[in-house]
């Protein structure tokens, strides 16, 4: 299973906007999506800035 921050990234407005939300350089979601990872610990932080956000909508199942 996948999670698909590029495009978690742009639903929330874009790296900008959501390095702006959570407190960080814009830079920190670029990074997320170069590495294809992001951590629990920015998760919760976009969580506590966009509560309604289903982060289920952005796994991705294998094709098998």
């Amino acid at each position: 299973m996948k999670f698909d921050i590029d495009k978690m990234v742009a639903d929330l407005g874009g790296a900008s906007n959501i390095a702006k939300g959570i407190g960080a350089n814009r830079c920190v979601p670029y990074g997320w999506m170069r590495r294809a990872s992001v951590s629990s610990l920015y998760l919760s932080q976009i969580k506590e800035v966009w509560p309604a956000l289903d982060l289920n909508q952005y796994f991705i199942g294998d094709e098998t």
